[in-house]
């Protein structure tokens, strides 16, 4: 079903509410998909991933280096944006955490002139910064983790400016890491790194298990001269295990990983590539791989409260409800937007 304007019919539209970051037409903003339809809205820049607030509110991220957090009402996002700024000097990387008390918004953030990172802690309400902490280079995803005991940190690791575009400083030498802190502190209490050998891999997006303390992550390979790795698992407290590239065609996600869910069940950890057009499918009780799904720029990804069911969006409009079974994922249903949806997907 294609859509010719921002509105679906009732029959048409996706039994589901789902938010992303998008670009429609020349005008950066987003959509809110649901039974009614589809919802546009505009925002200052272009914008990243999104944190649902336990009011319903949605919090977007801009786009590193993004300038803006944008709080918006669901029930009305095209007239109720909200807007707070960055620390002073810094820029934000695209993610935020809710706290499990639903009182602290977390977000990371990198200093524009050096590359260095923090996480500001923020009252969730309005975006208040409250304090912040130094994490190390390019901090991008984070979470928290054990009912709030834990605020786990990934960090990119490749040292430039955030408002330079071009190669790293530190090629080859990435300090990348997923580090675990204590929220109410600061203190670093576990740091982890990657094997020897996979050096080039930059950590970037995470997801959490229903158990509070799984967390699935992503990465991006800086060196494509040789295949990697680009999925791992983590136990909270414990140690890092890496998951394996598809079978049959190894290079398939193109040594980037641009979302990553777990389902409601913990039995899956799907995980998206649009610079290689497939959804991959793994194992979360022993790391198997499962099998994949085509679609060119596949990269918004969110779990569904239904077990083994998974939403995913592309930079082309595309809208795919995926059902995950012991050879890969099916397709449940495919609609198609007048929208270029961005990496991330929420659903609320």
């Amino acid at each position: 079903m294609t859509l010719k304007s921002s509105v679906w019919a009732r029959s048409q539209a996706p039994a589901v509410s789902l938010m992303s970051a998008a670009r429609i037409g020349e005008t950066d903003g987003g959509v809110l998909l649901d039974g009614e339809g589809l919802t546009r809205f505009a925002l200052p820049g272009r914008a990243h991933a999104l944190t649902q607030l336990a009011s319903g509110d949605v919090v977007l991220i801009g786009r590193r280096p993004g300038t803006f957090g944008a709080i918006l009402d669901r029930q009305a996002p095209e007239s109720s944006a909200r807007l707070f700024a960055p620390a002073p000097g810094h820029r934000f990387a695209g993610h935020a955490a809710l706290s499990p008390d639903a009182a602290t918004l977390a977000t990371s953030e990198i200093d524009a002139e050096t590359g260095g990172g923090l996480v500001a802690l923020r009252d969730a309400h309005d975006g208040r910064l409250r304090v912040t902490f130094s994490i190390g280079i390019e901090p991008h995803d984070l979470l928290f983790a054990r009912g709030g005991a834990r605020l786990v940190v990934a960090l990119g690791g490749i040292a430039k400016a955030a408002d330079v575009k071009g190669p790293a400083l530190n090629a080859g030498k990435i300090e990348s890491a997923i580090v675990e802190l204590d929220p109410r502190s600061g203190a670093v209490l576990k740091r982890h790194v990657l094997p020897a050998g996979l050096q080039s891999l930059s950590l970037r997006h995470m997801a959490l298990a229903t158990d509070g303390g799984t967390i699935a992550f992503g990465m991006q390979d800086q060196d494509r001269s040789q295949l990697r790795p680009l999925i791992g698992v983590l136990r909270v407290g414990g140690d890092i295990a890496l998951l394996p590239l598809p079978d049959g065609d190894a290079g398939a996600l193109r040594s980037y990983i641009g979302s990553i869910a777990i389902d409601a069940s913990g039995r899956y950890v799907a995980a998206t590539s649009p610079k290689g057009g497939v959804a991959g499918l793994w194992s979360l009780a022993d790391g198997a791989w499962l099998g994949g799904f085509a679609l060119a720029d596949i990269c918004g990804l969110a779990a569904d409260a239904q077990a083994g069911s998974f939403w995913a969006t592309s930079g082309f409009g595309d809208v795919v409800e995926l059902r995950a079974h012991a050879a890969g994922l099916a397709v449940q249903a495919h609609w198609q937007a007048a929208a270029a949806f961005d990496n991330h997907l929420v659903r609320i």
